[in-house]
């Protein structure tokens, strides 16, 4: 069998001349976005399990007893949440539940929940109104990092709410039956059933930011963790 050889003329030729290069560069223009939105959300994604860790270390300490409104308490969350930027300034003695004006790319938020009921609302002084009785209120809330924290330019805050009642130096919520700044109104969202008169609960809330990570049109934003004890 004979074979015919097609020649492509010297013309035709010098014309495509640069092709391959014009179309790996189209298809750069897709695939290099796409490779990038990978690598970004695969990390965060490795972030969000060893993030989860931390958060149930440090809330596994709290409702053990750990006073995390003392010093020596925040250098053991810094210690389990190293390589994450958690910064808790200078050292302090007694006291500190709102260590938050810190910098770094991490916030921890710890509050004690409880819902009231007329049993709890008993205790207090006869013609004294329970302002909170069948609602949810802060017995204590610490917070220490960064409570300026930013994922993508909007501030991070915490999915439970802030109180606004009288809070002393350990975090303890001040007249959390009279006082309608003490009530955790989003608590509800978070419980399929109701808790019993008096009956509390733990959260430990972490906010991680990832700005290492973010790529021009690819922010990469954080890692947030609750976890209810």
């Amino acid at each position: 069998m004979n074979c015919v050889r097609i020649s492509i003329s010297r013309r035709r030729a010098r014309g495509q001349r640069g092709n391959e290069i014009f179309e790996f560069a189209l298809y750069a223009a897709f695939i290099v976005p796409l490779f990038l939105w990978v690598f970004v959300s695969g990390m965060n994604l490795l972030r969000m399990i060893q993030c989860t860790q931390i958060c149930r270390d440090i809330g596994n300490l709290y409702i053990h007893g750990v006073d995390y409104s003392t010093y020596a308490a925040q250098q053991i969350a810094q210690r389990l949440a190293q390589g994450y930027g958690l910064q808790i300034g200078s050292s302090f003695t007694g006291n500190n539940a709102t260590n938050d004006g810190n910098s770094g790319n991490a916030w921890i938020v710890l509050s004690e929940v409880m819902y009231v009921g007329a049993n709890t609302c008993s205790s207090l002084p006869s013609g004294t109104t329970c302002t909170n009785q069948s609602k949810y209120v802060f017995l204590q809330r610490i917070d220490f990092g960064n409570v300026g924290l930013q994922f993508n330019g909007t501030t991070v805050t915490s999915a439970l709410g802030t109180p606004t009642a009288t809070i002393n130096s350990a975090g303890n919520v001040q007249n959390y039956l009279t006082d309608s700044g003490a009530v955790a109104a989003n608590f509800s969202n978070f419980v399929q059933t109701q808790l019993a008169d008096g009956q509390v609960m733990y959260v430990s809330e972490t906010f991680f930011g990832s700005p290492d990570l973010g790529i021009s049109a690819f922010p990469a934003g954080g890692v947030y963790q609750r976890t209810f004890f």
